[in-house]
């Protein structure tokens, strides 16, 4: 009796100790559960160990966002000048955009699958964040990957190639040979290279959007109101909403400019309105006169009237923003293309040269031209096998790009490759102006050499040798919502180039590209001295 009792009682102890030790290694599993969850919740903690380089911390980056835009410099330039030398050893660059958390490539390991699961898989999803989201909402970049937006574009498509293409050939001819003109009768004097050429961009994209030229001024609200011409207004309005896009306001409400009473988004309300009321003016105008039964010419504007009666295009507002989005790019973006690739090759006389020689003996068959017969010389036909003219394009727009491309938001928890792992809400951002300067995919990052695009040149593999992929050059984005202007805006810059180097000489004077980069949505200029051949 007593040695069953006492068998009953340490059977008792015994369990009593294994339920004791099962609760505390519970509690001690739960608590080492909760900080794996608060490490799981901490993304500079959870993407630091997958060595990701955080170049601010835990702090938003939204504060330097402004200061650069505030100063003239590109977005994200302090990434930029970071992925010239402190790139190596990761894939990533990490920032906080509020609560936010953003992964910005610098290698080209990841980037296939990035554009995969954006365009194939659905696990991404792209977005417009730039001040571009704020001005035409409405337009095709920044539209939704709906059924609409699909047939949208494959109708738009048509009005960048094609005969469509030759007709843009014919108002660049016009709109460069106006400036040609004004050049040669200043020819000998310092002049505002990039204020000229970006003017002439402004004419040869309203020339593209309607035929005819825009001269007309209208109220600019800055300091004061004052006349100016439209595209002067077009070019200040730009600025003025590169800056309200690099505050926290608008990151977090692309309408706050609407819902602000601030004297600064009163005067950015009224000059937007101004602009596309002009532009509403426009496509108004023209959709009553082909109503009427006027021959439609081989315009956007016409192109869109046509659509406009399909249904493809719901309304005239929806039509003034597909107009006003390609405008700004035609304007902005080819003009500062086109100033940024004169400017690298008079800093680079080598280039020069090895693009005069292949114009003088290709294009123009070793004879001098007039100024009159270059239209019917320089066509779309002529230019298309000028190997090294291309490579200045490219080189160009790898180290000076217009577009950055558009960010992606990861929709759900994935897995890239070698096991890295990505989570939900995350947004990555294949930047151009951050790839294109990467030094672990091109060697000598800031250096202009045309001959990266040369398949027989050492520099068209990676710094460390082997194949660099051609997704690395992203200038126009990728896949289904890659640019539809990269015919046009390289057409636009090799007629500029093709005209400049026969007719002119440069020499170079005022040089405000800093940090080895082009600024193009800013005041900053380069002067030359101009001379006619």
């Amino acid at each position: 009796m007593k040695t069953e009792l006492l068998f009953e009682i340490s059977f008792v102890v015994v369990a009593c100790g294994l339920f004791l030790y099962s609760l505390t290694r519970k509690k001690k599993a739960i608590g080492q559960e909760h900080e794996e969850e608060k490490i799981e919740t901490d993304d500079v903690k959870f993407y630091t160990k997958q060595k990701v380089n955080f170049v601010d911390g835990d702090s938003s980056y939204i504060p330097k966002l402004k200061k650069e835009v505030d100063e003239g410099n590109p977005h994200f330039n302090s990434l930029r000048k970071l992925a010239t030398s402190s790139a190596k050893g990761t894939d990533f660059f990490g920032i906080k955009i509020e609560d936010q958390t953003w992964l910005f490539p610098v290698s080209q390991k990841h980037l296939k699958l990035l554009y995969q699961h954006t365009q194939l898989n659905g696990k991404m999803e792209s977005f417009a964040f730039n001040q571009a989201v704020g001005y035409a909402p409405k337009g095709m970049p920044f539209m939704d990957t709906t059924d609409q937006w699909k047939e949208l574009r494959k109708n738009l498509a048509a009005i960048f190639h094609s005969n469509f293409m030759d007709a843009y050939l014919g108002y660049f001819n016009t709109a460069v040979n106006d400036l040609v003109t004004k050049w040669k009768g200043e020819s000998g004097k310092v002049l505002q290279v990039k204020t000229d050429i970006c003017n002439m961009a402004y004419d040869s994209a309203v020339y593209s959007l309607t035929g005819s030229k825009l001269d007309v001024d209208v109220p600019y609200h800055g300091d004061g109101t004052k006349e100016m011409h439209i595209r002067d207004v077009n070019h200040h309005t730009l600025i003025d909403f590169a800056k309200h896009a690099a505050t926290k306001e608008f990151v977090k409400d692309k309408d706050y400019r609407f819902k602000s009473n601030s004297i600064t988004c009163d005067k950015l309300n009224k000059n937007m309105n101004t602009l596309g009321d002009a532009l509403t003016g426009l496509v108004t105008a023209r959709a009553g006169q082909l109503a009427e039964g006027a021959e439609a010419k081989l315009t956007i504007v016409d192109a869109a009237y046509g659509l406009l009666t399909q249904g493809v295009i719901k309304d005239v507002e929806e039509a003034v923003h597909h107009g006003w989005a390609i405008l700004n790019g035609a304007h902005n973006n080819c003009g500062n293309a086109l100033s940024a690739a004169l400017y690298y090759l008079l800093k680079n006389p080598e280039c020069y040269n090895k693009l005069k020689k292949e114009l003088d003996t290709e294009l123009f068959k070793g004879k001098r031209h007039e100024q009159a017969e270059l239209k019917d010389i320089i066509t779309r036909e002529s230019l298309k096998d000028l190997e090294y003219l291309s490579y200045v394009v490219k080189e160009t727009l790898r180290l000076s790009s217009p577009i950055y491309g558009k960010p992606m938001r990861v929709k759900e928890d994935m897995e890239l490759e070698e096991g890295f792992k990505v989570k939900k809400g995350t947004v990555i951002y294949p930047n151009n102006g951050v790839l294109g300067v990467s030094e672990n995919i091109w060697k000598n990052p800031l250096e202009f050499i045309p001959e990266r695009f040369d398949p027989e040149s050492e520099y068209f593999k990676l710094p460390q040798g082997g194949k660099r992929e051609p997704i690395v050059w992203l200038a126009f984005g990728s896949g289904p919502r890659q640019c539809m202007g990269d015919n046009y805006s390289m057409y636009f810059m090799k007629v500029g180039l093709a005209y400049f180097l026969h007719l002119f000489t440069f020499e170079l004077k005022e040089d405000n590209a800093t940090d080895g980069f082009f600024y193009w949505l800013t005041d900053k200029q380069f002067t030359a001295k101009v001379n006619s051949i």
